[in-house]
């Protein structure tokens, strides 16, 4: 009887760890399967996330090409507006230049053409200052585009490191394949280790079952554990299951969104090389509207030119119009006479109502011009009265001809010459002391015939 005793303590010992041991296995795969859930969870969030910057970067690539699209548009009608511009200036160049060959041929004879020449070169001169400007502008705005082709440039790099971050993540998914496939064997081996355990414990039943009816209570007992033991491993195998099917689901979810990437992505790269088109074509239409411009400015500085140079042609024909007294210039509908002393603006006055005239009244840009063109300083008939200016007819001051420099303070300068020391004849009004010395030019009416 001890001996028996001996032998039934022995098969209940084994019965109680293999329960207990199967139940730790399925607890070690219910936590590794957790854990698989827990890292695909957050690689389907990052993927969210990359899904989610790809497309706000095409969004943003989408404005970019509208706005690109709406400047070439509106280079490609400032082009055209400049070459209409340009064909209307040739026109006028064209005309300009047939005046200008026959005033040439009328005024050949006379004198004054180096003088005239000469004021012509310095209006050359200050175009040439203002052309000079022109350019300085337009290299800035180069090196604007210069810039904006940098900023296009670090762009394209940012691209290129997203690229690489997403074969990383690739490299990433397929690492984690690897890891569930190793998984998956380890679980079979294990179903294997139960089945062979289950062939054992048939075998054992079949060799006890002689003391089946004195071990009938120790076995009931070990019967509810190993019961209570197997509903818990049911439940264990039922939450394995569902995390199965819940990687599953991430998997699954996973490859959607790599595949959305990868949509996203080609996207990017087809708006980022219209984009590329684009900004080529605006550049292209950048360069023609600036040689337009170019040429817009040279025909209107030419334009310029020859307008000045046929006034003050047209000036000097009419000294020949109609004959004055002996010394006295004829212009328009009056005669000029240029003193050959220098005085006091006073002085000058008294000597000009001596020969029934006035200090010359500048009624129009015309005289002025005439009048400048006696390359002399001389004195006009403008003086202040009551703190404004009035000439000496006393006729309202409508039109001044102030030289650059000139300001509204002529304290103790009551009286006006035109100087030579302007080349512009539009701009050379000086304000001095009347008791100053210099010319003069009389104007009375010329006589009727």
């Amino acid at each position: 009887m001890g001996l028996y005793y001996g032998s039934v303590g022995h098969p209940h010992t084994t019965e109680e760890v293999k329960p207990a041991s199967s139940l730790t296995l399925r607890t070690e795969e219910i936590d590794q399967l957790q854990n698989s859930v827990k890292t695909l969870t957050a690689e389907r969030d990052q993927l969210k996330n990359s899904l989610n910057t790809n497309t706000m970067e095409k969004d943003q690539l989408q404005s970019s090409l509208s706005t690109m699209t709406t400047q070439r548009d509106q280079l490609q009608q400032s082009l055209n507006t400049k070459t209409k511009e340009k064909d209307q200036l040739q026109s006028s160049l064209s005309t300009m230049t047939t005046e200008r060959d026959q005033l040439t041929q009328s005024v050949k004879t006379k004198t004054n053409e180096k003088d005239q020449l000469q004021s012509s070169l310095s209006t050359m001169t200050t175009q040439r200052d203002q052309l000079q400007q022109s350019l300085n502008r337009k290299t800035k705005e180069k090196d604007q585009l210069q810039s904006s082709l940098s900023t296009m440039t670090t762009e394209k790099d940012q691209l290129t490191q997203s690229v690489k971050t997403k074969t990383n993540e690739k490299d990433q998914l397929q690492s984690s394949l690897s890891t569930m496939t190793t998984e998956r064997d380890q679980l079979q081996q294990s179903l294997n280790t139960k089945t062979r355990e289950k062939d054992q414990l048939q075998s054992s039943l079949s060799t006890m079952t002689t003391e089946r009816d004195q071990l009938q209570r120790s076995l009931n007992t070990k019967t509810k554990e190993k019961d209570q033991l197997q509903s818990s491993l049911s439940t264990m195998t039922t939450e394995r299951d569902q995390l199965q099917r819940r990687y599953i689901t991430m998997t699954t979810e996973r490859d959607q969104l790599q595949r959305s990437l990868n949509t996203k992505t080609n996207e990017k790269d087809q708006l980022q090389s219209s984009l590329s088109t684009m900004t080529t074509q605006r550049d292209q239409l950048q360069r023609i509207l600036n040689t337009k411009t170019k040429e817009k400015d040279q025909l209107q500085g030419s334009l310029s030119a020859m307008t000045t140079e046929r006034d003050q042609m047209k000036t000097r024909l009419r000294f020949y119009e109609k004959p004055c007294e002996e010394g006295w210039w004829k212009f328009d509908s009056s005669c000029y006479y240029l003193s050959s002393t220098k005085d006091t603006a006073g002085a000058e006055q008294r000597s000009c109502k001596a020969m029934g005239a006035d200090l010359v009244v500048i009624n129009s840009r015309e005289e002025q011009i005439f009048i400048h063109g006696f390359k002399m300083n001389v004195w006009i008939g403008i003086y202040i009265k009551d703190k404004s200016w009035i000439w000496v007819d006393n006729t309202a001051v409508t039109s001044t001809y102030w030289m650059s420099g000139e300001t509204n303070d002529h304290e103790n300068k009551n009286c006006v010459e035109i100087t030579q020391a302007a080349s512009d004849p539009l701009k050379s009004w000086k304000s001095l002391p009347c008791t100053t010395k210099t010319a003069s030019v009389c104007e009375k009416k010329a006589p009727t015939q």
